[in-house]
């Protein structure tokens, strides 16, 4: 009789799908390899039980939180033990793994819980039943990734983004004052010309031309502030000029004034009268100036000096330098200081992309910039630029 009449029933073989021994078989191969699955998942990665007690729990688990993988098996799960009894969950402050047994729901959530070193860390934790032939919770999957750097890293793009909109703000604000001034001003020589018709009494002369005196520069004071807000909120596209650096080094410090009196630091411009004037992008530039003065400052919250210095370098060259003798920069931050979005401020306080955004602009006007530092005698960042590079055109 052939093999495939329907009267006499085929051998099954362990390797036709469906069959008891495949079934027998893939279900220890699987359970062999469960362990090393779970020691492939790069998140940190524990099974509950419905009661809340751990079942598994794979590598990364174990090393983050630092618990003993066969200690803890069988017992309440090591991240939700608050809301385990003796006698399983209670109802008043079951934690979401607890309320999975019930709702048969899955569950994200954020959860701030420190790691082995204590450090408070952020988790995105995701969880997911696992039912039985009852329809019954049978087991609660949870898988926890680490997201503490990402959530720094959108919070500091946030804070950059914020920043920026403040500088267009400003260069707003700017322009909108100076229309008032420049009438403030106006209205101000109109009286002295008219105090120049009229006849007073010498005592009451001398004090109206004082007092225009006074009006007409701190009017002119304000609008050189405003001016200075324009060029430092200004887009970084804009043509190249000859820039003044002296110039810009002093906008920028009298833009800092109020910052380093309220932080009592002292300040000291050195500025090289021979200076020539490089070719490049203004508002870059004076960006560069503000990113070293601040971070400068802000290194000295305690007080102390900062110095701006320039000097000519032969015929084509000229140097920046600005030094503060703030704690200075640890040794194994050094290397990083010009990595994006790398900071040692507290969210809110840096972005971590100043001085990257600054090597930039540096480079792309042909120049270079480092930095020296020794842990408690402050930095001192030198930039030298040529006078006719390429300007900036790739800023």
């Amino acid at each position: 009789m052939h093999p495939s009449s329907p009267d006499q029933p085929l051998p099954q073989d362990p390797k036709i799908e469906g069959s008891g021994a495949s079934r027998k078989f893939d279900e220890q191969a699987m359970g062999q390899a469960f362990p090393r699955l779970l020691d492939a998942i790069s998140d940190a990665v524990v099974v509950a039980d419905s009661r809340g007690n751990t079942v598994a729990a794979n590598r990364r688990f174990l090393e983050t939180f630092g618990l003993d993988g066969k200690a803890i098996i069988g017992r309440p799960c090591p991240l939700s033990s608050t809301c385990i009894t003796s006698t399983g969950p209670t109802p008043h402050t079951a934690c979401i793994a607890c309320e999975i047994a019930t709702t048969k729901q899955a569950r994200r959530a954020l959860q701030v819980v420190p790691d082995v070193t204590g450090r408070q860390r952020r988790w995105e934790a995701t969880l997911n039943p696992v039912l039985n032939d009852e329809g019954q919770v049978h087991l609660v999957v949870e898988v926890w990734r680490d997201v503490t750097d990402r959530t720094q890293l959108e919070a500091q793009l946030s804070h950059s983004e914020r920043l920026a909109s403040l500088g267009m703000l400003a260069a707003g604000v700017a322009h909108e004052v100076n229309n008032p001034l420049a009438s403030v001003l106006a209205g101000v020589e109109s009286l002295q010309r008219w105090l120049g018709r009229v006849t007073l009494p010498p005592e009451e002369h001398a004090d109206a031309s004082e007092v225009l005196s006074l009006l007409e520069q701190e009017t002119r004071r304000c609008r050189e502030t405003t001016d200075k807000l324009l060029l430092l909120g200004q887009p970084y596209a804009t043509k190249p000029v000859w820039v003044d650096l002296n110039r810009a080094a002093r906008d920028t410090l009298a833009l800092l004034s109020f910052a380093t009196r309220r932080q009592r630091v002292l300040v000291r411009a050195e500025l090289a009268e021979d200076l020539p004037q490089l070719w490049g992008r203004e508002g870059a530039v004076r960006g560069v100036l503000m990113n070293l003065c601040m971070n400068a400052v802000q290194a000295m919250a305690n007080g102390g000096q900062l110095t701006v210095r320039t000097l000519r370098l032969g015929e084509d060259r000229v140097l920046l330098e600005i030094e503060d003798d703030g704690p200075g920069i640890a040794p194994d931050h050094l290397n990083r200081s010009w990595d994006p979005f790398f900071t040692t401020k507290p969210v809110g306080q840096g972005t971590g992309l100043g001085l990257s955004i600054t090597q930039r602009i540096v480079s792309s006007h042909g120049g270079r910039i480092r930095v020296t530092s020794e842990p408690g005698k402050g930095a001192r960042f030198t930039v030298t630029l040529p006078t006719q590079g390429s300007g900036g055109e790739s800023v």
